[in-house]
């Protein structure tokens, strides 16, 4: 009888730690330090570039950040603390000092990365918006790489975003990730999907249709056709999960703990192109503030509805976001909660996500002081890491 329960003991100690709970109403839990209400979550930064000659531009670790720009001057989003340097196109000098980084032009002719070519950023989203949630940002995680394809006139023909699924740490059945496009309206031709590992990705429009309205082709489909819909949304997927192979039975969560076996993924790419004329690069804003004179792109990802979206700060939420959800930030705005704590957060690095049910801030610890000053770049340089995932390494910073 005893080891009957102590065996249901340990049951429910398992079960209960991997279920998520929205915190009470009223319940105040801040991040153990105090949040400046303009802080924006990113470590990303502009930077211009220029030259009077066609160019391409490097970082300071020798990665890809433009190739074969036509002269003149760009704004780019970089990682904070960048250092570019200009190197003028096809020229000894920049194959002298070419590192890892690989400048061989676009179809096009011209490419603008972020955070680099063939580098990944990492974006990590808490599940539990409105409430402030248990804070271990590992909800849904993923790497973004994202690549405009200009040509000689500064048009943006295409653009590429690359994911790398890594993690899922939530409950919810059904999960989103999504684009959108706010500000200055562009007409977008038609969006497709393409995976190295995952060739029925390119015909098969499923799992974007199980969340988003889509209207399906042969290769390729379009943003929302119905006249309640939002055409400004690139929708990427409807089933997050769905790229995750070898799924472990009767568990929603994976890799977000350091035991089991490690559930890889198929990296995949949303390409999208544009009705002539075609935006021009510098039309375009990476997870900035709307204007109406700016398209601003921005990535969101939608839990369980297709009316709970969960933006970046200062972010707009389409038309479908289901506006009641403010009522419990005591916002009137997508920007975070009343303590200013917020549901996204950008890094420009490949960097580790918590363990379940650790908050961010316990497990780097100098997450708070990037907090209190944004012009820090590396809240992640000092970590914990029996409270990070290390089962696999996804091209770590570390």
């Amino acid at each position: 009888m005893k080891n009957y329960l102590l065996v249901s003991l340990i049951l429910l100690i398992i079960v209960s730690s991997c279920v998520k709970f929205p915190q009470e109403r009223g319940k105040k839990e801040g991040p153990g330090t105090l949040v400046s209400s303009t802080f924006d979550w990113k470590t990303i930064e502009i930077k211009k570039v220029s030259a009077p000659y066609d160019f391409s531009v490097l970082n300071q670790y020798g990665d890809t950040i433009a190739t074969n720009l036509a002269a003149g001057e760009y704004d780019i989003y970089v990682g904070k603390g960048s250092l570019l340097n200009v190197i003028k196109a096809e020229s000894n000098s920049q194959q002298e000092v070419t590192t890892k980084a690989d400048i061989t032009p676009l179809a096009s002719g011209t490419g603008i990365y972020f955070p680099a070519k063939n580098v990944y950023a990492t974006v990590m989203f808490e599940d539990l918006f409105p409430y402030p949630g248990d804070r271990d940002m590992n909800d849904i995680v993923f790497g973004l790489n994202i690549v405009y394809e200009v040509n000689k006139k500064n048009e943006v023909l295409a653009l590429h975003l690359n994911i790398q699924p890594r993690a899922v740490g939530s409950t919810y059945g059904t999960i989103g990730l999504a684009a959108y496009f706010s500000g200055k309206a562009v007409t977008v031709d038609q969006i497709s999907r393409s995976s190295t590992t995952l060739a029925g990705i390119t015909l098969n429009h499923s799992d974007v249709s199980s969340l988003f309205s889509i209207q399906p082709y042969y290769n390729f489909y379009y943003p929302d056709p119905s006249a309640s819909g939002d055409k400004g949304v690139i929708p990427f997927t409807g089933d997050f999960r769905y790229f995750f192979i070898s799924k472990p039975a009767g568990s929603q969560f994976y890799n977000v703990m350091n035991f089991g076996n490690f559930v890889s993924a198929h990296n995949f790419t949303v390409k999208v192109t544009f009705k002539k004329p075609a935006p021009k690069y510098s039309d375009f804003t990476f997870l900035d503030q709307t204007i109406t004179t700016k398209t601003n792109i921005s990535i969101f990802a939608t839990f369980g509805v297709r009316g709970k979206e969960v933006h970046f700060k200062y972010q707009t939420p389409s038309k479908l976001f289901d506006t009641t959800l403010f009522r419990v930030t005591g916002r009137t705005d997508f920007s975070s909660s009343k303590d200013n704590w917020v549901w996204a957060i950008l890094s420009d690095k490949s960097v580790r996500h918590p363990l379940e049910m650790v908050k961010i801030n316990n497990a780097y610890p100098q997450f708070n002081n990037w907090l209190t000053d944004q012009d820090m770049t590396n809240w992640y340089g000092a970590k914990i890491l029996d409270s990070l995932y290390t089962q696999w390494n996804f091209d770590y910073i570390d």
